[in-house]
């Protein structure tokens, strides 16, 4: 299989570092430009411009398999372009969100299939200067849109209160409550003294703590005499990327959707434009 690395050199030599790792690969090549049509298989594309999605597109109507890393986009229309386009090319796309993509949120996966409780705790360390607003937002984004792959997007109800000073959002408290009554709450402040992030999953039978962080996972079950166990996992934080490659060249080789595809992004989009909607009209 060929791969096209797209974007700046020291971060392609970085990923191709991980894709050289895998014995299906054959040669990598690293370019600033799309590739022609059959000239590779699929294409890394590291790009956080405002051209991300258009230069996606591009790559997907030619055929090319795409795997975007940057900050998920939540521009609902364009989204919704690549996800039709993928759809009719055959094409698999995965975008790099990094909390569905963790060996932690993995593991919990397989251990939890439809959780009908998540909570989130989010403190981000504050930090004295000029306010990034979309930086802010990425915080509680991330976990909305990792909300969104655990639960899906019928959600039937938002609460949303925001933390604001001089109409800067420097916090949110969200609710989402599901058709199927299972709720997922963010709790998310960057007013914090150190960062601190805390993700609970649980449904009827097992419950698991995850400390995002330093990807540390405590599962809670009680045992046949009613006491209640602990199990204990450690993952390593910087094989995330890797494992991210390795599991969208699968998804190109079994013809499966990847791990976080177009569909999760625009679901997740939608759902971010209603609490901003909400919050508009406070």
């Amino acid at each position: 299989m060929k791969i096209a690395i797209l974007g700046e050199t020291a971060r392609a030599s970085a990923w191709e570092k991980h894709l050289r790792k895998l014995s299906v690969i054959t040669e990598v090549v690293i370019t600033s430009s799309i590739p022609e049509r059959n000239s590779v298989d699929a294409a890394i594309l590291l790009d956080n411009t405002d051209q991300k999605l258009s230069s996606m597109e591009q790559l997907i109507k030619l055929g090319i398999h795409t795997y975007l890393v940057s900050h998920l986009s939540m521009d609902k229309k364009e989204l919704e372009k690549i996800h039709h386009s993928a759809q009719e090319a055959d094409v698999r796309v995965q975008f790099s969100h990094w909390p569905s993509l963790s060996p932690a949120s993995l593991w919990m996966k397989q251990k939890i299939k439809k959780p009908n409780l998540i909570q989130v705790k989010r403190e981000v360390e504050f930090i004295s200067g000029a306010v990034d607003q979309t930086e802010i937002d990425h915080h509680w984004i991330d976990e909305v849109a990792w909300i969104i792959k655990e639960l899906g997007g019928n959600v039937h109800r938002i609460e949303a209160k925001p933390l604001m000073i001089n109409q800067v959002r420097l916090g949110l408290n969200l609710t989402l409550r599901y058709e199927d009554s299972s709720v997922a709450s963010i709790q998310f402040s960057s007013l914090s003294r150190s960062n601190h992030h805390q993700r609970t999953i649980s449904d009827e039978n097992i419950a698991i703590d995850c400390d995002a962080i330093h990807q540390l996972v405590h599962l809670y079950k009680v045992n046949d005499f009613g006491n209640l166990k602990v199990d204990t996992k450690k993952f390593d934080p910087k094989s995330t990327a890797e494992i991210s490659v390795l599991q969208f060249i699968k998804s190109i080789q079994l013809k499966r959707d990847t791990l976080f595809n177009a569909y999760d992004a625009l679901q997740t989009a939608k759902i971010v434009d209603r609490v901003n909607e909400q919050i508009r009209k406070m």
